[in-house]
């Protein structure tokens, strides 16, 4: 009869431990009379962390933001550099930011305008992108492409650890004002006139 009892004992033990091995988790047990004793189970974790690229200029989302400049009568092509309007910041200043986790990050700029500069839609007049200038709140670490009728002059932010980006800063746009062009309005980004800038931020 103790055998027999004996024997359901240990196989009642044995269902119970059917579901933990199902469960493929650690464990373990002793035993002790007197004194300290321990045990111990382990654990694994493993995070998956994606590739990225985020990078802003101007307004978060899908606004495309315009700078103008109003030159006045008296001060056309005085060489005075003039502050500009707009901006999601105003006065000719944009937010940029650029974060990444893959390597160094080239932000490269190109326009609309087909090399010509930007046109005020009569064959032959144009202001170069040259005369656009671009300053940065963080020229160290998030530096403003130089701009040009053919594109302009790539940059690399630094990064910030290891193989990660997280730069921000504010440009700032003004206009150089050093040339006496035809008068009208010149740019806007439509067909034929340029002065669409697009920033492209790549990644390794």
């Amino acid at each position: 009869m103790a055998m027999l009892k004996r024997a359901a004992v240990a196989l009642l033990l044995a269902g119970a431990a059917l579901p933990m091995q199902g469960l493929r988790a650690e464990s373990s047990i002793v035993f002790g009379g007197a004194g300290s004793f321990s045990t111990s189970a382990r654990l694994d974790f493993a995070i998956v962390v994606p590739r990225f690229l985020q990078f802003q200029v101007g307004t978060a989302g899908a606004t495309v933001n315009q700078i103008t400049f109003n030159v006045a009568a008296a001060n056309v092509g005085s060489g005075a550099a003039q502050a500009g309007a707009g901006g999601d910041l105003g006065a000719g200043t944009v937010t940029v930011a650029v974060r990444a986790n893959s390597g160094q990050i080239t932000i490269t700029p190109t326009n609309n305008s087909g090399g010509l500069g930007l046109g005020n839609g009569t064959a032959g007049q144009t202001i170069s992108y040259a005369e656009i200038l671009t300053s940065s709140s963080a020229a160290g670490s998030l530096p403003a492409p130089v701009l040009s009728n053919a594109g302009g002059t790539p940059v690399t932010p630094s990064l910030s650890a290891g193989t990660v980006t997280n730069r921000s800063a504010t440009w700032t746009y003004t206009y150089a004002n050093t040339t006496v062009p035809n008068a009208g309005t010149y740019g806007t980004g439509g067909a034929g006139t340029g002065g669409r800038v697009t920033y492209t931020a790549s990644s390794p």
